[in-house]
């Protein structure tokens, strides 16, 4: 007689316990040829992977936010919703290479919502363009709060490999250095310190300045950076030539 209600008790115990395990969702570009693919863990951590054709481009990263006075966003977010949507259309350049430019993409977005109160908010923008990616956050209003200061931006790119880079020094006041070619696992920043055009006496971390532009031993080439920045920080992306496997290499923004 006691049985059945045990064997029921343990499948919802079963189920409950898959309901946040690797949440999977993905999006591609037009031709087929990107993709991304967005991760949610078993402890609520939005993750995400880029792929070109059978290469992986980034492997499994972490995104997130450190805020000054509140707690981050990192874990126990849950999916609310989610939607897609194509774009195609052209606008006109006042200068460059061509006049009309194709905006034609995919875009995913992944609407969360932290399980626990106060249960804040966060959408995330995934477009994927036949000839590269893109990803936004945005965080939506709050009961009783009206403005977060953001600390630091743990967006990672984890690389699939100890690729070729073209870099300079993550120098906070100018651009104006000479470009270094090396693998990402010998990008050392640090010894640009005494460099003379360094404009900051002190670099605090290990970070090169965007673009930072990389090739892959296949011959497909990467470059980062930003976009829009409206109200937001430049990036500067820190790089942890020591959290590689083989030769892997991570390259994160830490300063974003």
């Amino acid at each position: 007689m006691n049985k059945l209600p045990t064997l029921l008790l343990f499948l919802l115990l079963l189920l409950n316990s898959c309901k946040q395990e690797n949440i999977t969702t993905s999006i591609t570009s037009p031709n087929q040829i990107n993709k991304i693919e967005f991760q949610l863990t078993e402890n609520g951590t939005a993750s995400y992977q880029v792929f070109h054709g059978t290469e992986t481009v980034i492997q499994k990263s972490k995104m997130g936010f450190d805020f000054k006075d509140a707690a981050p966003f990192g874990k126990g977010f849950t999916i609310v919703g989610s939607e897609t949507n194509t774009v195609e259309e052209s606008w006109e350049m006042p200068w460059g290479e061509q006049r009309k430019v194709r905006n034609h993409y995919n875009e995913l977005i992944i609407q969360l919502e932290e399980e626990k109160a106060p249960n804040r908010k966060l959408n995330i923008y995934f477009r994927a363009y036949d000839d590269g990616i893109g990803f936004r956050y945005e965080c939506l209003a709050q009961n009783g709060v009206d403005s977060v200061i953001i600390m630091d931006e743990n967006t990672e790119f984890q690389l699939s490999g100890d690729h070729t880079a073209w870099w300079i020094p993550g120098d906070w006041d100018i651009y104006e250095h000479l470009y270094n070619t090396t693998k990402i696992s010998e990008i050392d920043a640090l010894a640009k310190r005494n460099h003379p055009n360094l404009a900051q006496t002190y670099i605090p971390e290990n970070a090169v300045n965007t673009p930072v532009t990389m090739r892959t031993k296949s011959g497909l080439h990467l470059s980062f950076h930003e976009a829009n920045l409206t109200d937001y920080a430049g990036m500067t992306l820190k790089v942890d030539v020591d959290d590689k496997v083989g030769s892997r290499g991570r390259v994160c923004d830490e300063f974003g």
